[in-house]
């Protein structure tokens, strides 16, 4: 059933015509941004980024250069910093030699696409899925192709990926935790996939940028798993240090010299203070680490008491995560979440992002990595916004 918005304060269709007309997620977050500059009362309930841990990360920089420059300030230029390299290495359980720093997740998935595909060659991107995803796979010239994570659980549909791997598939690429539902892939399904590749010299793409939420279960990356799996990942979500655009690949040392090949610059935007900063960061980890353990372990129960509530009032469905800042529950009874998320905001102020922008409509993507007290007046507001429409609806 679609849902049709009531009539709307004045100025406010306009300005969510423009929000909901974004042609893609990224899009879409910025236009929300600038829609939340102007109307500051906006309750923004689809970010799941953790809380930018300002505190820590400016003790760091003090103690890196208040009284003398860091030995981790060195050049990047010939291959990465290798404080940081080393405190990857030990934290992911990987060789120093399997692994290339980046500007961020999204540059290091364009680095290894780059090395892997040639014209018209095949990638298989999971659905629903974060579409910057196929995006940054038809930029490498490659003919995309979607397999079925199917809801509620989104776990990899391994016979539909099996039917769409062909000889000219070349990368497979899949998130884990999976983004929009925090889904979790096991390493048993992870090496099926490794194997349904392997079948035709394709390589698996795991975007891990979420992964650190599921440790200690997820306590090493997963390009340890088999050789054909390429991991990348960045300090933005998991740590919310997205002011150090520090990311990385890692992949066997093979795949690592196949990429630093087909791109011998490198990625020209890696920036050596910021590395060097991102060095200290991994080196005390256990300090970011538990900023976000506090945080999730504080905003989570809140997060599943509202969704519970809403579950039993009949307006969503689908499983909480069993880890990270993520959900992406189906709302009941609606098809077109676009025109609920725009009425959302027109009449209740409030932000969520709708499925059509990860390949699933009716569901939405609620975030909750910030702070709790918020989080749960908001899930509130959005509980009494969806009893208010569904009421509405016509039966």
């Amino acid at each position: 059933m679609d849902f049709a918005p009531p009539p709307a304060p004045e100025g406010r269709p306009g300005q969510a015509e423009r929000l909901f007309s974004a042609s893609t997620y990224s899009d879409w977050v910025r236009e929300s941004m600038r829609l939340r500059a102007e109307h500051p009362t906006t309750i923004a309930l689809f970010e799941s980024t953790i809380d930018e841990p300002l505190p820590a990360l400016m003790e760091v920089i003090r103690y890196a250069f208040s009284l003398n420059v860091s030995p981790r300030y060195v050049s990047v230029f010939a291959g990465g910093n290798r404080f940081a390299i080393e405190a990857l290495s030990r934290r992911y359980g990987v060789g120093v030699d399997q692994i290339l720093t980046t500007t961020g997740a999204t540059s290091a998935l364009g680095l290894a696409l780059k090395a892997l595909v040639e014209d018209d060659d095949h990638v298989l991107i999971e659905s629903p899925g974060f579409d910057l995803l196929a995006r940054v796979a038809r930029d490498s010239r490659a003919r995309v192709e979607t397999f079925a994570r199917r809801a509620p659980d989104f776990a990899v549909d391994l016979n539909d990926l099996a039917r769409k791997i062909g000889p000219r598939t070349r990368a497979i690429v899949l998130t884990n935790l999976h983004n929009p539902s925090g889904a979790l892939t096991s390493d048993a399904d992870l090496l099926k996939i490794a194997a349904l590749a392997d079948q035709v010299g394709a390589r698996v793409i795991i975007d891990e940028v979420y992964a650190d939420f599921a440790r200690p279960k997820l306590s090493r990356s997963a390009a340890g798993l088999a050789d054909n799996i390429i991991t990348v990942s960045s300090l933005t979500k998991v740590f919310g240090l997205f002011s150090l655009k520090f990311g990385w690949i890692c992949a066997s040392t093979g795949d690592i010299a196949r990429i630093q090949a087909r791109s011998p610059e490198g990625d020209i935007g890696v920036s050596k203070l910021a590395h060097a900063v991102a060095a200290q960061v991994l080196e005390e980890s256990d300090v970011f680490d538990l900023h976000w353990k506090r945080l999730l372990t504080e905003t989570r129960p809140v997060a599943e008491r509202r969704l519970r509530a809403m579950i039993a009032d009949g307006l969503l469905e689908g499983p909480m995560p069993a880890f990270g800042s993520m959900a992406f529950p189906k709302v009941v009874g609606v098809d077109d979440t676009l025109a609920l998320a725009k009425a959302l905001w027109i009449r209740h102020d409030l932000l969520v992002a709708p499925g059509e922008y990860f390949g699933l409509a009716g569901h939405i993507r609620l975030g909750f990595g910030s702070e709790p007290a918020a989080l749960d007046r908001a899930l509130a507001h959005l509980h009494d916004a969806l009893s208010e429409m569904a009421q509405r609806r016509p039966a």
